[in-house]
């Protein structure tokens, strides 16, 4: 049977799975990020934080279905 996904206890404070998958998408983002600046992906793109927004969402789902 499925097991529900419960809080994770650091020292004693009980921490959401979600919270900690939307902070590793955020530093993964950031470093995607970077990445595509460096690589000049955004010069063409106008809209660059609705690539960020994208990339945070699909980074986010991955991790929650690979966790």
């Amino acid at each position: 049977m499925f097991s529900p996904i419960r809080e994770i206890d650091i020292y004693g404070v009980f921490i959401p799975p979600l919270l900690l998958w939307a902070a590793a998408s955020v530093l993964a983002v950031k470093l995607v990020h970077i990445v595509l600046e460096r690589r000049g992906f955004y010069r063409n793109e106008i809209e660059q934080k609705l690539v960020d927004a994208a990339l945070f969402v699909n980074f986010a789902g991955l991790l929650s279905v690979l966790i």
